[in-house]
């Protein structure tokens, strides 16, 4: 019997979440001491650059506590609450200003640094997803825990798919695509995620093996544990 849309939502959840897991303890222990030594003299740039912000955030916060002074003593009147939020609108405005003047010299090197962040994390996700897929054949953690799994559709009959089908039926088309997408673009890769989650809904609902897209092209199917041996 096929899986419904949950098990194999939930599988996917636990598998990413302890990729994840892995890639975030690799990034501590030897990631960020690496893409922070591609930076020179790193320590200092983010020192500096921590107590811009910090002085930036604590005149903003007395900002906000003159303006609620402001506006308490204003009671009702709604003349001195314009003249508060003016007031308040424009001395903001000339800290962001200086703000933005302040943190330009940290922008190339911060910028390219929080970059090859988001590189590392995504190559590793990748990575360790393959590494985890492949060698296990497609029996991963979460669908262990969720008692399903992958299995090839020959003739009617079910068989152990190839390491070719497990490659990309699980990452290609299952997460390549969205998280390249997503280190371009947080906004679209987010439409992207959701966007796959609606098409896959929809056909594992409509569909009479609960097939989705990838697993009708690869001739795989996901069906629950002692199912097709």
């Amino acid at each position: 019997m096929s899986a419904s849309f949950f098990k194999r939502l939930t599988s996917s959840i636990v598998d990413f979440i302890l990729v994840f897991v892995m890639v975030y303890l690799a990034f501590i222990v030897g990631g960020r001491p690496l893409l922070q030594n591609r930076v020179d003299n790193f320590d200092e740039i983010y020192s500096a650059y921590t107590q811009v912000l910090t002085a930036y955030n604590n005149d903003m916060q007395n900002l906000q506590t003159e303006y609620d002074a402001n506006i308490e003593l204003a009671n009702d009147d709604e003349a001195l609450k314009a003249i508060a939020a003016e007031e308040y609108n424009a001395k903001s405005e000339i800290l962001n200003q200086q703000n933005t003047i302040d943190i330009e010299p940290f922008n190339e090197p911060l910028t390219q640094y929080y970059i090859e962040i988001i590189y590392f994390f995504s190559i590793g996700v990748i990575v360790i997803m393959t590494l985890l897929a492949v060698l296990t054949s497609g029996k991963t953690p979460g669908r262990r825990i969720m008692k399903i799994k992958l299995k090839a559709e020959i003739n009617g009959e079910l068989t152990n798919p190839s390491i070719l089908q497990v490659f990309f039926h699980d990452i290609i088309l299952k997460y390549f695509f969205i998280i390249l997408v997503f280190t371009i673009s947080m906004y679209y890769g987010l439409i992207l995620i959701l966007l796959a989650l609606l098409v896959d809904i929809i056909l594992i609902s409509l569909t009479r093996k609960k097939f989705t897209i990838r697993d009708f092209f690869l001739k795989l199917r996901v069906v629950k544990s002692g199912y097709g041996n």
